[in-house]
């Protein structure tokens, strides 16, 4: 299985997204000052992105995963529209009707025991440390992601591989203007990283996590 971009497929269209989106204000929160025990990967490919994990650290603090993972290495978290998300094949009709009219989105959650998920098909992966705090804030961010019925079990889509490929219903609306990149905006605020303003492009995350990882790396030298 690999995350798939609903923009992918209809440059017109991303192009109209990078014109809105590129102009962004840097948010000035500082970096974390205290001890950053934990490291998150920031996953791009092509348009869309996602967010890798330390398999046994994010199941000790997420109660929703941790229900169906278990004793996976990674886990690899990416959300999008819930009818072309799922979908193995979808038709170029199901990309369009997810910018414009999207019903609901998902969020696909990928465990493997070998090497990272789809390290032969990310365009970057940057480290990102993280704090104690920020790893329990961005946990229970992934945690309001995944909608729940009435006696608190997750909402399934699609054909599951349990313990291994799951797509949950999501909580949001996927749009255009609040897409992939927007929720992976709102996970990392979550984290406490500084990042802010309009993230509707793979390449201005990207490009705002990889300064933010080096600062890191020259705070840690």
């Amino acid at each position: 299985m690999k995350f798939k971009s609903t923009i992918q497929k209809f440059t017109a269209l991303t192009f109209i997204a990078t014109q809105a989106g590129c102009a962004s204000v840097h948010n000035q929160m500082s970096l974390p000052a205290e001890d950053t025990p934990y490291r998150i990967y920031l996953m791009q490919y092509d348009w869309h992105t996602a967010l890798q994990f330390d398999g046994p650290s994010i199941l000790a603090h997420s109660k929703k995963l941790n229900r169906d993972f278990h004793d996976h290495k990674y886990l690899t978290i990416g959300w999008g529209d819930g009818d072309y998300f799922v979908d193995a094949n979808p038709p170029w009709t199901k990309a369009v009707k997810a910018l414009v009219a999207s019903d609901y989105p998902a969020l696909q959650v990928v465990a493997t025991d070998g090497e990272p998920p789809f390290k032969k098909q990310e365009i970057a992966s940057i480290p990102l440390a993280i704090t104690e705090k920020g790893y329990r804030e961005l946990a229970a961010y992934i945690d309001r992601s995944i909608v729940v019925d009435a006696e608190g079990q997750p909402t399934y889509l699609g054909v599951q591989q349990p313990n291994f490929n799951l797509y949950y219903k999501a909580t949001g609306q996927y749009s255009l203007f609040n897409n992939c990149n927007s929720w992976i905006e709102g996970a990392l605020q979550a984290a406490g990283m500084p990042i802010g303003g309009m993230r509707l492009t793979a390449g201005d995350i990207v490009n705002q996590a990889s300064r933010i990882s080096k600062q890191q790396g020259e705070i840690g030298h």
